[in-house]
């Protein structure tokens, strides 16, 4: 895998059984995404967005193919290793936001820095840190029923942001969302993959966020149809 790339997908097939029917959801995939790149996987509904985003970031396995990521082979890794991946390399943005009820904006954020073992101190540095890079500082101490879609939305991106990955996967993360707020996101997204040099990948038929990409690959019926840069 070359040292430029953090992504790597060669010949990746997804194929789903539906009773005596096979479903193939990706046809031979093959991709690469260089560091820093901030891009998006677009297409209609059912195309094969979220599925190749869920292979990349070990959510799912390919039937067939292989899939690198940051340097590691990820069929080859055991359950435990890839969780680890998971937590240390690749940072999620969903679009339910899927922060934790009953927690803050502070502890949401704070969450993935106590589980990869961070000192007390050192979390909450970093915390309000990317709380006030994002806006949301004095929002801290609101839950996610406190906070509009928008606002829970940046905190989804502040927790991923927050660990320092390597690569941050987007699902759909404009869809919730109204145009303004969405574009504002978006924004904010981009200022943060330029400072921390995170590669974002988004999976999306938003016209906003293809509007924001600075790469294209398009999927129809599983296959890369186009891969267009600006």
């Amino acid at each position: 895998m070359s040292e430029k790339n953090i992504i790597e997908l060669k010949n990746v097939v997804k194929t789903y059984e539906q009773g005596k029917i096979a479903v193939r959801a990706l046809r031979g995939i093959d991709l690469t995404i260089k560091k820093g790149e901030f891009a998006a996987i677009c297409g209609p509904s059912g195309s094969g967005k979220t599925t190749l985003l869920n292979i990349i970031g070990c959510l799912d396995d390919a039937t067939e193919g292989e899939v690198s990521v940051d340097g590691q082979r990820t069929g080859t890794l055991s359950k435990t290793a890839r969780a680890d991946l998971r937590l240390h390399k690749i940072g999620f943005v969903f679009q339910a936001y899927n922060l934790v009820p009953v927690l803050t904006a502070f502890e949401n954020v704070e969450l993935v820095l106590s589980l990869q073992g961070v000192p007390r101190g050192e979390r909450t540095k970093r915390v309000k840190e990317i709380l006030e890079e994002v806006g949301l500082i004095e929002l801290s101490s609101r839950r996610p029923a406190e906070m509009s879609g928008g606002q829970q939305q940046r905190v989804a991106v502040a927790r991923a942001v927050v660990a320092k990955p390597a690569l941050i996967l987007a699902d759909e993360p404009t869809a919730n969302l109204d145009s303004v707020t969405g574009k504002t996101l978006l924004e904010m997204m981009h200022r943060l993959n330029r400072e921390h040099q995170i590669t974002f990948l988004f999976s999306t038929h938003d016209q906003m966020v293809m509007e924001h990409s600075e790469r294209l690959i398009h999927i129809v019926d599983g296959s890369v149809a186009k891969d267009e840069r600006k």
